[in-house]
């Protein structure tokens, strides 16, 4: 259901709805309200609003519009990270769908029960649900729902780490929708097949997608999606360190966020605002940004940007070097993923507390969470959380002067991401091998390593050229510059 109407005048609507007693449009103007005020982030006036559709609906027995409230209310479940309620009233909406033969309404059900999934990391069966979704789509012929199927599974695989296959579904999520001329879907498709890029660390491809978005988004009044194309180009240009240009971005998301009442929007500018400070070094600034998110998230029931609150104080403590607070907000964060049943978020937390008792020097109990946050990636076919897992047990044994060890899990991390095309991850790993070949003193072969590293790295345009040219400032170091010049000699004459 499309609404280009504003808020007042949706408010007049139903005050004349009410005034000539026409139920079914009074039951409209709730829907329609709910669905602005959950666009905003305000998710207790959106359910509100959707209580008072469905009450209208139900009264008036009519069976349709009743499952189209049950799903919308649990969308704003969905958003708040309220996943079993989400569950609830989508399974809700699927049994009258079903029962009524509403066709189109039993693959939305579908679609929103996937998404939940995704969510909370159970891919498996997110992705069983957008088949069932895609198969009605196709049955139907409904083009706009087949690339809506593709495009959430290929979420599905780019949320874990699989992201050739993200990038094929996306392109046939694409073709569709240019075939119905849907310019919302094919911006939509280049802001994923943007995101897929930025993931495998390729930042100016990732750029040049977002653009292709964002110059379709330009062309309309929908706010909410320049916000988000905004919001990404600012996490990209943090990731190649260009921080100025970062925060250009991420303040114009967060102006358009307030400017339009977008609570929940605001709320990760927040966060996006406070990581780039957090890159700078500027820690007060970070812990600044981030308890301004905490509080509006918080404010509106917005427990995954809660949650997620809490993991980016905890990193910014771990930098800081407190780690008695660094520990307490990632467990905050792992309570919060354990209620809710989001199976990755509890991956992600006890990868970090794995960290941080790295930072300790604690090497049993890093190693202790590195191993469950990897069985838990494996379990739910997480490969990015796998090969990350790998990275950090290989840096552990690294730390303890098992090189062997290290060696062992850095190779099957660069394998994972060599498969998956992780062209950022493949230079990370190849820099770890060169890391640990240097104390074993096999200085050639840790040259060679640091030198296809770098040049990934500058390719890419990535910031980590300067962590490789601090690896080889080490070398030359450790070998005395009378050695490492020879080195260099030797690798003139070959070439």
């Amino acid at each position: 259901m499309k609404n280009n109407k504003t808020l007042e005048s949706l408010q007049e609507d139903l005050r004349v709805a009410e005034e000539a007693g026409d139920i079914a449009e009074v039951s409209k103007n709730h829907h329609l309200m709910g669905v602005i005020y959950q666009n905003k982030g305000d998710y207790d006036k959106a359910l509100e609003c959707y209580r008072q559709a469905l009450s209208v609906a139900e009264e008036t027995g009519d069976i349709a519009e009743v499952s189209k409230n049950y799903n919308q209310i649990g969308i704003v479940h969905q958003k708040r990270g309220d996943y079993d309620r989400a569950l609830e009233f989508s399974r809700k909406a699927l049994e009258i769908a079903e029962k009524t033969g509403d066709i189109a309404e039993v693959s939305r059900s579908y679609h929103q029960i996937g998404i939940v999934h995704q969510k909370r990391g159970d891919f498996d069966t997110a992705f069983d649900f957008h088949q069932k979704a895609l198969c009605i789509s196709e049955k139907i012929r409904d083009i706009a729902g087949i690339s809506k199927s593709y495009n959430q599974m290929g979420i599905v695989h780019q949320n874990r780490g699989d992201y050739d296959w993200a990038l094929d579904f996306y392109q046939q999520s694409l073709e569709m929708a240019e075939k119905i001329g849907d310019t919302a879907m094919i911006s939509v498709g280049y802001q994923n097949v943007g995101i897929v890029h930025q993931k495998k660390g390729d930042y100016d491809k990732a750029l040049e997608f977002s653009q292709k978005a964002l110059e379709i988004k330009e062309n309309t009044e929908d706010f909410y999606g320049i916000l988000r194309i905004y919001g990404q180009m600012g996490l990209v240009y943090q990731l190649k360190g260009d921080n100025d240009r970062a925060l250009e971005f991420s303040h114009k998301a967060l102006e358009i966020a307030e400017k339009i009442g977008d609570i929940a929007g605001v709320s990760r500018s927040y966060n996006q605002i406070g990581v780039i400070h957090q890159n700078r070094g500027d820690n007060e600034n970070a812990l600044e940004f981030h308890r301004k998110a905490l509080e509006i998230a918080e404010k509106i029931g917005d427990i995954t940007e809660v949650s997620t609150s809490h993991h980016h104080l905890g990193i910014v403590h771990q930098n800081r070097g407190d780690n008695e607070n660094a520990l307490e907000f990632h467990r905050k964060a792992l309570e919060i993923a354990e209620k809710i049943g989001d199976v990755a978020g509890v991956s992600k937390s006890y990868h970090q507390i794995g960290m941080v008792h790295q930072n300790r020097g604690d090497n049993d109990s890093a190693l202790e969470f590195h191993r469950k946050a990897l069985e838990i990636a494996e379990k739910i076919g997480d490969i990015a959380g796998v090969s990350r897992s790998y990275h950090q047990i290989g840096l552990v044994h690294q730390n303890r002067g098992d090189f062997n060890k290290a060696l062992e899990f850095y190779q099957k991390a660069l394998e994972i991401s060599k498969k998956v095309g992780d062209i950022a991850g493949i230079a990370t790993s190849i820099g770890m091998v060169g890391k640990v070949m240097q104390m074993k003193k096999n200085y050639v072969d840790a040259f060679i390593d640091y030198l296809i590293s770098l040049d990934i790295f500058e390719k890419l345009g990535s910031p980590n050229v300067n962590i490789v040219h601090g690896f080889i400032t080490e070398l030359t170091k450790e070998m005395g510059e009378g050695d490492f010049n020879k080195l260099l000699d030797g690798f003139k004459n070959q070439s």
